[in-house]
Order: C-alpha cells, then sequence, then structure tokens
C-alpha cells in the first residue's frame, strides 16, 4: 500500500481463499454462515481473547463505545492504560482523534450489517509511545436472537516498522520487532467503558 495511504479497503476474496490468516477467515466464515447471529461455539470463546466487541452506535466521526477487550488484542497491548480500572476516561479517548476519526466510516458500514475489511499503515496516528504499524481490521455486526447486537473487531498486526514514536522523531530507528512479510494479504496490497462481556453476551 501507499505509504500516503492510512486506511486502505482489502477485498473479501482474501479472506474467502485463506489470505488474510485462520483467524479472520474463521470470523468472517461465522458470521456469513450464520447471517449475523451469534451461537454458541467453542471456536468462537477461543477467539474471543483477539477480539473487541463495541456498542452498534457511535458519534459521527469517532468509533463506538469499547464493550470487551480480548486479552491478547492489539489494543490492550498498545494501550493498557485505557483499561485500568481507576481511569475515569472510556477506553476509546486514549486513541488519537485522527486515528479515530480515520477509521469510523468502517464502523458505520459495519454498524449496517455489511462487513469491513481493510489494512492500515499507523505512521504517527497512534501518538506517541506507539510503533508505527500496519495492521489488519474486520469489522462484523453480530446479533443474538433476542436482539443483542454488537460489532466485533478482529484487528491483526502484521508488521512493526519502527519503535515508539518519540517526541524528537529524528532519532527514531528502523526495527523489525515483528516483521510479517509473509502474510499474503499484506503483500497483496504492499506490492500492486465496561470491557468485561463474553463473546455470547
Amino acid at each position: 500500500m501507499s505509504i500516503n495511504t492510512f486506511v486502505e479497503p482489502l477485498p473479501f476474496s482474501l479472506i474467502e481463499n485463506g489470505l488474510a490468516g485462520d483467524k479472520t477467515q474463521f470470523l468472517f466464515k461465522t458470521w456469513r454462515e450464520n447471517e449475523g447471529i451469534i451461537v454458541q461455539d467453542s471456536r468462537m470463546t477461543q477467539l474471543s481473547p483477539y477480539l473487541l466487541m463495541t456498542l452498534p452506535t457511535a458519534e459521527p466521526g469517532d468509533v463506538p463505545p469499547l464493550t470487551f477487550v480480548g486479552k491478547h488484542s492489539t489494543f490492550r497491548r498498545f494501550f493498557p492504560q485505557a483499561l485500568d480500572p481507576e481511569t475515569p476516561r472510556p477506553p476509546t479517548s486514549f486513541l488519537p482523534s485522527v486515528y479515530r476519526q480515520g477509521v469510523a466510516d468502517a464502523y458505520q458500514i459495519a454498524m449496517e450489517g455489511e462487513p469491513w475489511f481493510d489494512i492500515q499503515r499507523t505512521g504517527n496516528k497512534l501518538g506517541e509511545g506507539v510503533p508505527d504499524m500496519t495492521l489488519q481490521r474486520l469489522l462484523v455486526k453480530f446479533r443474538t436472537s433476542a436482539g443483542f447486537t454488537r460489532i466485533f473487531c478482529l484487528m491483526t498486526l502484521l508488521e512493526v516498522h519502527s519503535r515508539s514514536y518519540q517526541s524528537d522523531r529524528t532519532h527514531r530507528q528502523l526495527c523489525s520487532q515483528q516483521k510479517s512479510d509473509w502474510h499474503p494479504a499484506y503483500q497483496a496490497v504492499a506490492q500492486p467503558s465496561s470491557v468485561h462481556e463474553s463473546v455470547h453476551g
């Protein structure tokens, strides 16, 4: 993807053909086969540590409030302070506004019942202390038969391009903490509040 592009949509065929990783393929397949209805599934329970869940509503130009943050999610990894129970601020407020605005439109699409799949090159948009990364994101809307609705977000870290951004950015050095050139989805583009819910509500 272009280094000037922040969020770039990806074709769902990458998921369907197994080129976006097993977790993403499973979540997308489950959503499609069950027509967006969440069902008891041990495999979904195993996936839950990697998921974020949000409310199905949001302010214009912003991301929806988080209701669940998996223990292995990228949000918990890079913004652990946001989940401090003593913190009075909502967790999403720890994401810089420039990032929230850039990724917000996709949530609106997911809220309407359509899936969304993209790749992101974060640059400095996640703020100081967070590295420049390439992320892959799938958003799907699930509901229970009783009408309980959540947006499921599966964010996959594909590559870390640099160390954390610091005030003096002229001294940033490249590192390869998590080099993922092997990931087919990355290659395909690179080359042409309460957070204690369960997955089943």
